[in-house]
């Protein structure tokens, strides 16, 4: 096994402030915050523990603008929504007969990179406001590559400091023994990841600079 082969990658596309009344184009082009960090060693768990550890600095700094601390995750994607979307945006992009929201690949989130499979394995994206309260296949997903990153460990027989066994059965994945992350399996419904008393538009209306530091 090549060991460099496999690493993580924290990847993240987000605003760095509001801008209701400006043109969508010039706000991308001056405040669409881009990041594509990698974590290797010879030890994957290490790169792993950097990885999220990188990760929440993000997070932290992004509530740091918001003049607020991070508390759950779960909390976290309610109160991120507001550095997802521009607020300014009404900008779709077409492929093909297929016309969807520029702001659909906004996210900050954790890859397991296995040779050139990226797999999603947690991460805060943007929810459209028609689909703040429905199942979130990306969930779906996220699970699936956290089993399949769990088996990847136990297969190469490489050290990991803990596993915990989730219920994903919300997802039709029964429950599965996976290396840990931010993301509160065992609490989580899917209908009630956001709020149904916190409107988007009001997540939106929120004051903040991000840092423009971020590296």
């Amino acid at each position: 096994m090549d060991k460099k082969r496999s690493h993580y990658l924290v990847h993240g596309l987000f605003w760095k402030e509001q801008m209701h009344n400006a043109n969508y184009l010039k706000a991308r082009k001056n405040n669409l915050c881009s990041i594509n960090k990698t974590f290797s060693d010879a030890d994957l768990s290490k790169a792993r523990k950097e990885a999220f550890a990188y990760y929440q600095s993000l997070i932290d700094v992004l509530y740091e603008a918001l003049g607020d601390t991070y508390t759950t995750d779960k909390q976290a994607r309610i109160d991120l929504q507001a550095f997802l979307h521009a607020g300014c945006s009404t900008a779709v992009t077409r492929i093909g007969k297929m016309t969807f929201d520029d702001n659909l690949f906004n996210e900050i989130a954790v890859y397991w990179v296995n040779g050139k499979k990226k797999k999603l394995i947690h991460g805060i994206w943007y929810r459209p406001k028609e689909k703040l309260h429905q199942p979130d296949e990306l969930l779906t997903l996220m699970g699936n590559n956290l089993i399949k990153e769990h088996a990847y460990y136990e297969h190469y027989n490489l050290p990991f400091e803990d596993e915990t066994l989730c219920d994903m059965t919300d997802l039709n994945l029964g429950f599965q023994f996976v290396l840990p992350t931010p993301f509160d399996w065992d609490g989580f419904a899917n209908e009630n990841l956001l709020d149904e008393t916190q409107s988007i538009a009001s997540l939106q209306s929120k004051p903040f600079t991000a840092n423009t530091s971020i590296h």
